[in-house]
């Protein structure tokens, strides 16, 4: 029997709109593919190439891994077990800085255009400092040697040597070594020539600069201690989630996403022409000028480079069949669920958290920890920028709700019609990863987190929870920003 296709001609409206899809799927596949080829043509950057201040921002992550374990002997012998298994010990956090402080020198002799005086200078002094705490004393005159023979510099390097008990130059006074105290960076590096040269009995009160050599770490100490608790309670609430999970046969939610996929060739389609289009808004949004009346599309770049992926699903997958989005992705939310979902959440965070640490542990065993570089967002390691709480909601809300809608929503679910469920979370899994751009070890753990939240979008029949729990670990990223590098 023929069908009404083959007997009918097709409206010509159908037929347009048809044309009009199928082209915009092939342009933006050209797009997609272009960007590809782009990325995979480009020469492998240092990792220090995609930071704008790389002196600046290596120093304050250094040097606030250095004042933590500052007076390393006088803390409790039980947080320093714990510490050193969070973060190594202190020997092993000097050899990084050493490692950093010259890596960051020689990327400025490869690229003399992105180096300023005052950042070598500072970075030399920082390293000097730390060579002597390590008693690589020949090292550190050649540090110092390497600094110049300006006044400025001359006294820097004397400063250096009074603080360590080395010899001084003929003719150097106190009052120069008060005068090259007010010349050394700010940090640690500065508290603790200070402190050394308060105790040889020279310029300022040894409470005092022993008091503010001290501070910093201790906070950062007490910090990390509330921190690590808060996160303990959370796993404790994971494990109740749990326990619920167990007991529960049937969750809360229904997800008609999951329980009625739509075509997968369409969802792919979806995907393409909204991938298209958000690398065309992310390319225009970096490279144009933006009045500042529409700063507010920059700094919300998740929305705003996911609106043509809103409208396409709202358009072609859920007013075709009478759908809104909480009925879709399982977003319905009653008040008696809120201990259920918070559960959810809690074992979603511990599972992807303890994931992660297990990846970054093995990581560092097997000797592919990755840069100190990666992942470096400058704009938040300094206070009152312009936009920055704006920044701060795309990172939380707006992030993960639109890449769990599409990763796991869509990709997932698309896949997981022909593949079922492991293939389908592993691939979409890794592709998330893959698109963050980081090294193996960035790479393992993004997926990871991915794997889990597929997961969790198919146990609870739900975005909700995924989404909350990927906001949740936003959140922590920043807040370990804020606590500790700012």
């Amino acid at each position: 029997m023929s069908s009404v296709s083959e007997v009918l001609p097709l409206p010509r409206v159908y037929r347009l709109r048809t044309w009009a899809w199928r082209t915009g799927t092939l342009l933006a596949a050209l797009i997609v593919a272009a960007f590809v080829v782009f990325l995979a043509r480009q020469e492998t950057p240092n990792a220090l190439a995609s930071l704008s201040h790389p002196a600046q921002s290596g120093a304050r992550l250094m040097e606030r891994h250095l004042a933590f374990y500052e007076d390393e002997a006088a803390i409790p012998a039980w947080q320093r077990e714990f510490f050193h298994l969070l973060f190594g010990d202190k020997r092993e956090i000097q050899q990084q800085a050493l490692d950093a402080y010259r890596e960051i020198l020689a990327h400025f002799t490869a690229h003399p255009e992105r180096a300023q005086d005052w950042d070598i200078r500072d970075t030399r002094v920082r390293l000097a400092v730390l060579q002597m705490e390590t008693g690589d004393l020949a090292a550190a005159e050649d540090t110092l040697a390497a600094l110049g023979d300006m006044p400025e510099e001359e006294i820097l390097a004397d400063t250096i040597r009074y603080a360590y008990g080395l010899p001084l130059q003929a003719g150097v006074s106190m009052e120069e070594i008060q005068a090259g105290l007010r010349l050394f960076p700010s940090g640690w590096t500065r508290n603790k020539i200070r402190y050394l040269v308060a105790v040889r009995g020279g310029i300022g009160q040894l409470a005092m600069t022993r008091a503010r050599l001290l501070s910093q770490g201790e906070r950062l100490r007490r910090d990390t201690l509330l921190l690590s608790a808060t996160l303990i309670g959370v796993g404790l609430a994971g494990l109740a989630g749990f326990l619920a999970l167990l007991r529960r046969a049937t969750p809360p939610w229904r997800a008609a996403a999951l329980e009625n996929a739509w075509p997968s060739r369409l969802v792919l389609q979806v995907l393409f022409i909204a991938t298209g289009c958000a690398i065309l808004i992310f390319s225009a949004l970096s490279l144009l000028p933006v009045p500042a009346e529409l700063a507010i599309l920059r700094h919300w770049i998740s929305l705003t480079a996911a609106l043509p992926l809103l409208l396409l699903i709202h358009y072609r997958l859920l007013r075709p069949r009478g759908l809104g989005w909480r009925r879709a992705f399982g977003l319905e939310f009653a008040p008696p669920q809120l201990v259920s979902l918070l559960f959810a959440v809690a074992l979603i965070m511990t599972v992807e958290r303890l994931g992660a640490f297990a990846l970054g542990w093995a990581g560092y065993q097997l000797g592919l920890a990755p840069h100190w570089a990666e992942g470096i967002s400058e704009h938040w390691l300094w206070p009152a920028r312009n936009g920055e709480w704006l920044g701060a909601v795309n990172l939380v809300l707006w992030a993960p709700l639109i890449e769990e809608i599409a990763w796991r929503g869509l990709l997932y679910v698309a896949l997981r019609r022909h593949l079922g469920f492991l293939p389908a979370a592993l691939i979409s899994a890794g592709l998330f990863g893959a698109v963050h751009l980081y090294s193996l070890a960035g790479f393992l753990t993004v997926s990871w987190s991915g794997l889990v939240w597929a997961w969790a979008f198919e146990r609870y029949r739900s975005l909700l929870p995924g989404i909350l729990s990927h906001a949740a670990g936003n959140l922590l990223a920043l807040g370990l920003i804020i606590l500790f590098y700012r």
